[in-house]
């Protein structure tokens, strides 16, 4: 078995969440797993059984050298989409792997990660452009459907999930500070939704948006927490309904899961594009966007930062909006009081779309990563 370090980028919950679906399946196989990261992705992490983890952050200069010093003792690397552990890993003569969820959403892709030794590419959003634009100039590319983690059979309860993912990224945005989204949106789901039909609504972001959050609202119904991402994906498959931001990692676990789902306004840049092809692909049958009551902002022609900049500015005037946070919060209710009318859709819509892009991949991306790893033991 290989000894194995293992990176996510340091963005919200995403790229963390698909690292741990394989990682979850990669311990089943005997491996030496070991975590370096930092953020919202190391609070995952340290949810989840790695033999060692080390918190670094990655994307500090200052931090490369003892990146280098994790990566000397290491087999192989496995990298959900964090470029400065493949950079070390290429200078170490480490073979890499590359975890991409977000294919479709690259305007370039560096040259490093073009040729890591696997590129495992998970197959979602439409992105026939980046297929035609990137495809052939990566070594070795292999495509799978969503990467999900394993879903238990559940009986529903009377509960409501509410997710806003992790909520903020280093060096992108930070709730409180650029971003008031957690809170602003506690507040509307508070003031202008009744929950009295459920038994429990659960709030689920990271750790320390959940400690500002029980502060801010210490009389709240809701029990705020940060959960393993195993547990969330069982309080997904146990719960009535979700309402969520439209991230792709929880999307598809709603999707996969089959609950009936409400997707909230987007909290950023990459959120704000999905949510438009959801709608696009009937999948979202029951969505509240600030461009339903805002200015819709034309994000797919700006670059990565600059769309980021243009969402953070809307969502500082939505904060500024007591009339659009009410229409917010009225539409929202609606949609849960007449939850009957939409619910089928979303279900049977949304295991169609995994289904079309080849079901379940956690276990194809595995797989390969295994064979991989065989190979290179071989070739020693």
């Amino acid at each position: 078995m290989a000894k194995i370090v293992l990176s996510a980028e340091n963005f919200a919950f995403g790229p963390i969440g698909k690292l741990l679906n394989v990682a979850n399946l990669l311990m089943n196989s005997g491996h030496a797993l070991i975590f370096v990261g930092f953020g919202t992705s190391l609070q995952l992490a340290r949810k989840f059984p790695f033999q060692k983890i080390y918190e670094l952050d990655t994307d500090s200069p200052d931090s490369f050298n003892k990146l280098k010093s994790i990566l000397s003792t290491a087999d192989i690397l496995i990298s959900s989409m964090d470029i400065p552990s493949v950079t070390a890993a290429k200078q170490l003569g480490k073979p890499v792997i590359w975890l991409d969820c977000l294919f479709w959403f690259w305007e370039t892709i560096p040259g490093e990660v073009l040729d890591v030794d696997l590129y495992i590419r998970e197959r979602s959003m439409n992105d026939s452009r980046n297929d035609k634009k990137f495809a052939p100039l990566i070594k070795n590319l292999y495509s799978v459907g969503p990467i999900i983690g394993k879903i238990n059979k559940s009986t529903r309860k009377q509960k409501a999930l509410i997710s806003f993912g992790g909520g903020e990224a280093t060096y992108w945005y930070k709730a409180g500070y650029d971003t008031n989204y957690p809170f602003i949106m506690t507040k509307i789901l508070l003031n202008n939704v009744d929950w009295k039909k459920f038994n429990q609504v659960i709030v689920v972001t990271n750790e320390r948006i959940v400690k500002e959050l029980i502060k801010k609202f210490p009389q709240a119904p809701f029990r705020f927490s940060c959960l393993s991402h195993e547990r969330f994906i069982q309080e997904m498959a146990e719960s009535k309904i979700s309402l969520i931001t439209p991230g792709l990692v929880t999307a598809e676990i709603a999707f996969y899961s089959g609950t009936p789902t409400i997707f909230l306004p987007a909290s950023n840049n990459s959120q704000y594009l999905q949510v438009e092809e959801y709608q696009r692909r009937h999948l979202a049958p029951a969505s509240v966007q600030l461009s339903d009551f805002m200015p819709k902002l034309k994000l797919d022609k700006f670059p990565a930062l600059k769309s980021m900049q243009a969402v953070l500015l809307q969502l500082r005037q939505f904060e500024k909006s007591p009339d659009v946070q009410l229409q917010v919060g009225n539409k929202l209710n609606e949609l849960i009081n007449n939850q009957a009318s939409w619910e089928k859709k979303f279900v049977v819509n949304g295991k169609k779309f995994i289904a079309n892009q080849g079901g379940n991949g956690a276990q194809a991306a595995t797989d390969k990563i295994n064979n991989f790893i065989l190979s290179v033991k071989e070739k020693r």
